[in-house]
């Protein structure tokens, strides 16, 4: 896929840019704070991704909506996609037709690698979850409905566990028909993940990288809400399923958020981003666009080289920071502008 066209107005800290990226690899080159993160965080939106931002934040302060416009071209066609931003939503239009965002998962979209993605491998249980929760539901439409419908029989629960448990018996039952289907689909996805997770970390690092799904009821899990009950009345939550459940990074056998560097870290997140870009290649039958913010931040020599190896072989793919590789084409950003 790429993108032909880009246009902004009132998103984050910029008024408004416009620009055409050039085919191919190429870098949005400018100083500190000029935009190069918006720009990236607005192409990411407007194709189908999300951002870890209140919509209040995505809006150009004074301003009521922010407004995203993305020209693209896939193999089936030219789409054009229009977002506009609203404290009160999000409204979708494509080739002139409002959509809800899940019918923009049926484009290759893209994928964009953060310097904070790091903090997937490092951080909270929670951090680690969302992650492949996200990753999940861009495959399935299914998983995503069942997120939801868990997350709901979950608040029932929850209250009713607060309220003293009359009934819970119905939610419980509720809770486990949802939850189960969840873990069975983190199991095969993650199985199908594994391979190219592994393949794209050998190209970038030493050491082999696992993953261990770390689940408070791998049996059964209406036997497990029915046993642990008394516990669960007297915290007022639910203390079992899917929602406590973890996914673990390992590397040479090891939980990367306990015992790797900040390095080893860096270089297990950005495996996971391409990963995902391939599994999404793999999905579509063409290539996502890929950006990569800060895309040198953290990464050494050889690192680089295999990022630049990958990304050349892209129909597009945009390195953001301050500098560009040798004979990489550059697009210069300031305060927003991008000249190319």
């Amino acid at each position: 896929m790429r993108l032909l066209v880009f246009r902004q107005r009132n998103f984050r800290n910029l008024a408004f840019s416009a620009f055409q990226p050039p085919q191919g690899l190429f870098a949005l080159v400018g100083g500190n704070a000029q935009g190069k993160t918006s720009l990236l965080l607005g192409i990411h939106l407007a194709l189908g991704g999300e951002v870890r931002a209140s919509l209040a934040d995505l809006i150009r302060f004074g301003e009521e909506e922010a407004w995203l416009q993305a020209e693209v071209e896939t193999e089936l066609g030219l789409y054009r996609i229009e977002q506009r931003l609203r404290l009160e939503g999000r409204e979708i239009v494509l080739n002139e037709k409002a959509v809800s965002l899940r019918a923009l998962h049926e484009l290759p979209g893209s994928v964009l690698v953060l310097p904070e993605d790091v903090e997937v491998v490092l951080g909270s249980r929670e951090e680690r979850r969302a992650f492949l929760d996200r990753l999940i539901g861009r495959f399935s439409r299914r998983y995503a409905a069942l997120l939801s419908a868990y997350e709901k029989a979950l608040r029932q629960r929850n209250a009713l566990l607060k309220a003293g448990g009359n009934g819970l018996s119905v939610w419980d039952q509720e809770l486990a028909r949802y939850g189960t289907e969840i873990m069975a689909f983190r199991r095969r996805f993650l199985k199908r993940f594994l391979p190219i997770f592994q393949s794209v970390h050998r190209s970038l690092a030493p050491g082999e990288v696992g993953l261990l799904l770390e689940e408070t009821a791998p049996g059964d899990l209406l036997e497990a809400l029915r046993t642990r009950r008394e516990e669960e009345l007297a915290r007022g939550q639910t203390l079992v399923g899917p929602h406590r459940d973890d996914l673990v990074f390992l590397l040479s056998g090891r939980p990367v958020h306990r015992f790797g560097s900040r390095g080893e870290a860096k270089g297990v997140a950005l495996a996971l981003r391409l990963a995902e870009h391939r599994l999404l290649f793999e999905h579509h039958g063409e290539a996502p666009l890929l950006l990569l913010d800060e895309w040198s931040e953290e990464l050494d020599e050889g690192k680089r080289q295999a990022v630049l190896a990958y990304t050349r072989t892209l129909p597009q793919a945009i390195l953001a920071g301050l500098w560009a590789p040798e004979g990489v084409p550059v697009c210069w950003v300031e305060g927003g502008v991008v000249l190319c």
